[in-house]
């Protein structure tokens, strides 16, 4: 293998590695991805091209196999080891992201997965897995299923046009690369976060090292030269590695620095000049970090998210530089007699792909196991918990009927477990959370989902975010008490007010404000008889100068319900959910007595809720507040007669706490009520 070639993986993957367990030192590491990208492009490009050239045809399956052989063994490997370490030392509540997360990566389809979530404001929260990092080898495998069959299809096109294979080749190439270039760059300015790590917007790192491909030679003979390409190269790699950083927007026109730096010293090749670092790529600790940086790549990411759940705190310097170590000692370990042994055998090697293949599929099938048991082990669980929660509802001490009168805290008599069950709380979910009810943050448009009784002789609205959208499961089934038909308008991060957000930079607070219009026209004109809003305490709302203000804050709520009264629609508010840090939720999980798993009341409270104060002299608004069904007087604890409260880290109530809060929310609702029956 060329000097030049293992130095870049070399420096890629240690880029990476560095980036990974000292971000602040090393903030743009992240780009060694993308030189692995480049480089892989150039080597399997130049590997197609010599069979084009030497057989007039691409043997594919061939090729597959090799790719099987090559990188599938190592993979699967660290996938099962992951797995297998998540179900012995991470806490429950976090399997089911993170054996999700390692069946997507087995499957190698790990970078639409995360594209999803990153687009999925709730599913961005969730921590990172220990098999993240397997999102650019899915974006590799879909490169070596895709690349080649573009070769093939673009030699059929030289048949039939009469035109040389490899001007075809060229030109098809050179066309999805740019196609690519422009895409990524489009995408990346208008929703990074998927950008990120969805395929097309990769390919044209792949296609810019295919490219390079053509050159019969390197500039290795050039001389001096060659050299001033070396270096230039290097030194737009190390740039990009420091310069670069979290706030960089990638992998847009950024990703150019390094793709042409790469691009530069393969080009450049291994130059004898004495100027030249081809000493620099023949150094031993180069060459050896160069032929074991896939197994590194592999190994070194899930050591870091898993240790802290062992260790019950962050890493310090000392656990970083045993985490590099053991990714050092196990890269070499599997190089040695797993990714070695397994291309070279000729039980594989010299057999047909079809028994490669065979191979994959069983050895596929068994890394799947320990995910997929997990995962069963959770789907138990939530369906326990649902039991559970069905017979429990309604009955003494259970959930928001547990905090009494003097402050004190019932216990169920007939419920002694947590429900829902920690590892599935995320999941216990209103049924609103859908792509037909609920629009993105980044979302455009207006959806509508009914509620309650849909052949009520009353219309209710219900508008508002996510905050709003918990109390999805009792104001329906108050709704049918009541001859209520309800429809949802239901928006992520967007409060319904007329004032502006000032949201971070993930979202558009435009879409916000279109929404808020077509939502209040369609209220106005929809011919409802009252409206039930609510909204995440803590939004910052800025003046008309773009500075925050509480004024505007609370007169962007006012004014908002002053249109709908006016219009003859009487107004409930919905106050929001006390804050619950994630420290207190997690500890639900580690805690011989949960009674100490919560926050003070006053910590609890401590965002600022303007409808809260917009509400106080509003005319025909009602405030049904229930923080006294969440704290005492002094505590808001995260278990609450039995039900765990809280289902992630924004403070969402679990459905199952909601459903508890019915009666409580029927009762606060009654002004509201008759307001609406006259």
């Amino acid at each position: 293998m060329r000097g030049d070639i293992q130095a870049l993986r070399a420096f890629a993957v240690m880029a990476v590695v560095l980036y990974h367990l000292w971000p602040m030192h090393v903030p743009g590491g992240y780009i060694g991805v993308d030189a692995f990208f480049v480089i892989s492009g150039f080597l399997i490009t130049s590997h197609l091209l010599r069979e084009v050239d030497r057989t007039g045809k691409i043997d594919l399956p061939q090729f597959w196999a090799r790719r099987v052989r090559r990188l599938l063994p190592a993979s699967l490997l660290v996938a099962v080891v992951s797995a297998v370490a998540v179900l012995l030392l991470v806490p429950r509540e976090m399997w089911q992201t993170f054996l999700q997360d390692t069946i997507a990566a087995t499957v190698y389809v790990l970078n639409w997965a995360l594209a999803a979530q990153a687009v999925d404001y709730l599913a961005a929260e969730s921590a990172a897995s220990p098999v993240q990092h397997y999102w650019s080898l899915s974006v590799e495998e879909q490169f070596y299923l895709v690349w080649p069959l573009l070769i093939v299809g673009a030699m059929w096109l030289a048949v039939r046009s009469g035109k040389s294979r490899r001007s075809a080749i060229f030109a098809v190439l050179a066309v999805t690369t740019v196609a690519s270039l422009v895409y990524g760059i489009v995408l990346t300015f208008t929703d990074p976060a998927a950008a990120y790590f969805v395929t097309p917007t990769r390919a044209w790192q792949f296609g810019a090292g295919a490219l390079l491909a053509f050159l019969s030679t390197t500039l290795a003979n050039r001389g001096g030269f060659s050299a001033i390409v070396s270096w230039t190269g290097m030194a737009a790699l190390v740039v990009s590695v420091f310069a670069y950083g979290s706030g960089t927007p990638f992998p847009g026109v950024a990703a150019l620095l390094p793709v042409v730096g790469v691009l530069l010293v393969v080009a450049a090749g291994e130059s004898n000049h004495p100027l030249a670092p081809t000493r620099l790529y023949n150094l031993s600790p180069v060459r050896w970090l160069g032929d074991n940086s896939y197994s590194i790549y592999l190994w070194h990411w899930p050591p870091i998210v898993i240790l802290p759940y062992v260790l019950g705190g962050n890493l310090d310097y000392r656990h970083k530089l045993a985490i590099l170590a053991g990714t050092l000692i196990l890269a070499w370990l599997t190089k040695l007699y797993v990714e070695d042994p397994v291309r070279k055998t000729p039980v594989l090697a010299k057999r047909r792909p079809r028994v490669t293949y065979a191979v994959l599929v069983g050895t596929t099938v068994v890394a799947l196991a320990a995910p997929l048991m997990g995962i069963s082990v959770i789907n138990a669980q939530e369906r326990e918990s649902e039991q559970l929660a069905d017979q429990a509802i309604g009955t003494e001490c259970f959930g928001a009927a547990a905090i009494q009168p003097d402050g004190t805290i019932c216990s169920p008599e007939t419920v002694t477990e947590i429900v829902p069950e920690p590892a599935v709380a995320e999941s216990d979910l209103p049924p609103v959370y859908t792509d037909e009810c609920r629009v993105q943050p980044e979302g455009e448009g207006v959806l509508e989902c009914v509620l309650g009784d849909p052949d009520g002789e009353r219309s209710i609205a219900m508008v508002g975010d996510s905050h709003l959208a918990q109390w999805a499961t009792p104001l329906s089934e108050i709704g049918k008490a009541n001859g209520w038909r309800i429809t949802l308008f239901f928006k992520g991060a967007c409060a319904f007010s007329a004032a502006i957000e000032s949201l971070d930079s993930t979202f558009d607070e435009t879409t916000c404000i279109a929404w808020n219009d077509e939502v209040l026209d369609r209220v106005l004109t929809g011919g409802f008889d009252g409206v039930v809003t609510s909204s995440r305490a803590g939004y910052t709302f800025v003046d008309a100068a773009g500075e925050p203000d509480r004024g505007t804050a609370v007169g962007g709520f006012r004014d908002r319900w002053a249109e709908l009264t006016a219009a003859g629609m009487p107004v409930a508010v919905l106050a929001d959910t006390p804050r619950m840090p994630d420290e207190a939720r997690e500890c639900v999980t580690t805690a011989a007595d949960t009674a100490s798993c919560g926050v003070d009341r006053s910590e609890a409270f401590s965002l600022p809720e303007y409808f809260h104060a917009a509400a106080r002299d509003a005319d025909d608004v009602t405030l049904v507040d229930l923080g006294d069904r969440f704290c005492t007087d002094d505590r808001c604890p995260a278990v609450v007669g039995s039900v765990f409260v809280y289902r992630d880290g924004s403070s969402h109530m679990t459905d199952t706490f909601a459903r508890t809060l019915q009666p409580y929310l029927e009762d606060g609702l009654r002004p509201f009520t008759t307001a609406v029956s006259n």
